[in-house]
């Protein structure tokens, strides 16, 4: 095991020494864009500071095996169009694009996922429903239809492992492996503890019969940036 996204939450340190201990190569910090305040998102500025932070850890850690990996949970807008800078996100290993708005809605919601699909600057779907159990039951697609866009892409849609998300579900594992859909498993860590969440995300891929090798996480650091810079192509 390579790695798992989190939400570093103003906690590098901390997240990167409970990744060192399970064994990691990797983590990503992917803390919430600036659209999503509610939820700490961060601007332009904040992220170059943050930047710089994980490259001084990086740079103080040279000789351990753990890298941090610059990233962002960027935030969607219905038409599937981010809210940061092109040059911003350009610096950055890792774009988590996610939706974040009109998650309610009844209607078919297929041309959203298509765009954002489409986006240059994302590279993996974050939670692709909206799903939070008990509390909203998520939007609804052709799904068949995106996963076939996302494998044409060669871009990744995220199990999102935290215990009242589990999305994508079962049901739609089994599509996105038919469909030879890449599959990023994310903890939506907010604490060092809850990388323990993982194993969620793990259980499902397996039953869902996700071949490891379409599993992101399991990329060695190389590949992985090798893959990221594929898909902005």
């Amino acid at each position: 095991m390579h790695t798992q996204w989190s939400d570093g939450s103003g906690m590098i340190a901390e997240m990167a020494a409970a990744a060192e201990t399970r064994g990691y190569e990797y983590i990503a910090i992917t803390d919430h864009s600036k659209g999503l305040r509610i939820a700490g998102g961060i601007d332009e500025l904040k992220l170059a500071a943050q930047g710089a932070e994980i490259s001084a850890w990086n740079a103080a850690h040279r000789e351990g095996r753990l890298r941090i990996l610059r990233s962002i949970e960027l935030n969607l807008n219905p038409r599937g169009e981010g809210d940061m800078n092109a040059k911003s996100l350009g610096q950055l290993d890792l774009v988590l694009g996610s939706f974040h708005s009109a998650l309610r809605t009844k209607e078919d919601q297929t041309g959203r996922y298509l765009a954002a699909l489409r986006n240059r600057q994302v590279q993996i779907l974050g939670h692709p429903r909206g799903r939070i159990y008990n509390f909203r039951a998520g939007l609804i697609a052709d799904w068949p239809r995106v996963f076939a866009e996302a494998a044409r892409l060669g871009k990744a849609l995220e199990i999102d492992c935290y215990p009242d998300r589990q999305d994508l579900n079962l049901a739609l594992l089994k599509l996105a492996r038919e469909a030879g859909v890449s599959i990023s498993l994310g903890t939506d860590a907010h604490h060092p503890w809850q990388l323990d969440f993982i194993g969620l995300g793990m259980a499902a891929a397996l039953k869902a019969g996700v071949p490891a090798e379409r599993i992101i996480n399991f990329l060695p650091l190389s590949e992985l940036k090798s893959w990221a810079a594929r898909t902005k192509a």
